[in-house]
């Protein structure tokens, strides 16, 4: 058959489908397709505005960026749904209908899974972050292996549209995961340990953490297999995520405060009542200077502790009110001024460690 044959037979199977089709029914369909492609913008911006609504309230906000790449694919699954419904309509032979309907179906399986693609970034940033706490976690591995799990799943949907047999392919795609799964052990203990990391919200990047036992470092990045710390040497350790799972781990940035303890030596001839101010002067410095937390939650505590070989020991124990090394270095600072002023008002001396040594006479 020649291809002006073959026009030809086209031509006229369209011509009797068109005289045997509803023509009322045909109108309004193309009238209705029109009206929807024609408002198809703003009627995806209206979903895109409701899902962001929805985001939100689980504090989790679609940035513009991502606003604008689900347009495109919530636009084409709105036009793909109202000609699915206008295929009833025009009574396609049931050849092109088959046909015609799997292309569609096609089209709204793309748009569906490039929109849930450029959902991937805010969905692990809803999993690896606390807006309560401001922690925010190195996620960019975790958003890599969500979308090549969508674009997985998405040649999956369509091959199986298509009606193409997959179940051989799978089966070897079974046999080659378990050989992987095998190779890959290491990888994937620590793939598991890292978000077990994330879920517990141990730590997050920019965060002072010691592993004890080990040193102490600042987290950079959380990787698919190690976390990068920065000790104060500013050496970089990559550390395996499974170690820092299995690790005690004191993180220094999640505390709210800082603790103040001081043991004041004073020599052992200041009397009651030297002792006795000096302690009411700290007391007040404590209640007053606004460097420290005297709420009831944080104990406070200035009371003359004991003695020593060789000094009389007042106790300041208290808590600063921020966990900010700076300020800590300025609240000692006053306090170590305050001591001063006070030891010299109340005319006692700051002790030092001595021992006394007698010298044997020669007969």
């Amino acid at each position: 058959m020649s291809l002006i044959d073959a026009v030809t037979n086209l031509v006229s199977r369209v011509q009797v489908w068109l005289s045997s089709a509803d023509q009322t029914g045909l109108a309004v369909s193309l009238v209705l397709v029109s009206i929807v492609f024609g408002f198809r913008k703003p009627v995806a911006k209206m979903v895109i505005w409701a899902l962001d609504r929805l985001m939100t309230r689980l504090s989790v906000g679609l940035s513009d960026q991502t606003k604008a790449a689900l347009v495109v694919p919530t636009s084409v699954l709105i036009v793909t749904l109202s000609l699915f419904l206008t295929l009833d309509v025009l009574q396609f032979p049931p050849f092109a209908d088959s046909l015609v309907r799997r292309i569609l179906t096609s089209v709204a399986v793309l748009a569906v899974f490039s929109g849930w693609y450029n959902l991937c970034g805010p969905f692990v940033s809803l999993l690896s972050g606390d807006s309560r706490l401001d922690l925010k976690m190195e996620s960019g591995w975790m958003e890599r292996v969500a979308r090549f799990g969508v674009v997985l799943f998405g040649i999956t949907a369509l091959l199986t549209v298509w009606e193409v047999d997959i179940a051989s392919a799978l089966t070897g795609v079974g046999v080659l995961g378990a050989g992987l799964a095998i190779a890959t052990q290491d990888l994937i203990r620590n793939l598991v340990a890292g978000m077990n990391n994330i879920s517990e919200k141990r730590f997050s990047v920019g965060d002072v953490v010691q592993i004890e036992g080990a040193f102490i470092g600042t987290v950079e990045k959380i990787d698919l297999r190690s976390t990068l710390l920065r000790g104060f040497d500013q050496i970089p350790r990559y550390i395996p995520n499974s170690e820092l799972s299995n690790a005690v781990v004191l993180n220094y940035s999640q505390r709210s405060n800082r603790r103040v303890l001081l043991s004041i030596p004073f020599l052992l001839s200041t009397t009651p009542e030297q002792l006795s101010g000096i302690c009411d002067g700290l007391r007040v410095h404590l209640k007053t200077s606004g460097d420290f937390d005297t709420s009831e939650e944080a104990p406070q505590y200035v009371y003359v502790e004991g003695l020593s070989d060789s000094a009389i020991l007042v106790i300041f124990y208290a808590w600063t009110t921020t966990p900010d090394y700076e300020n800590s270095l300025r609240v000692n600072e006053a306090l170590t001024l305050k001591i001063l002023e006070l030891s010299h008002e109340f005319e006692a001396s700051l002790a030092y460690p001595t021992q006394t040594i007698e010298m044997a006479k020669p007969d």
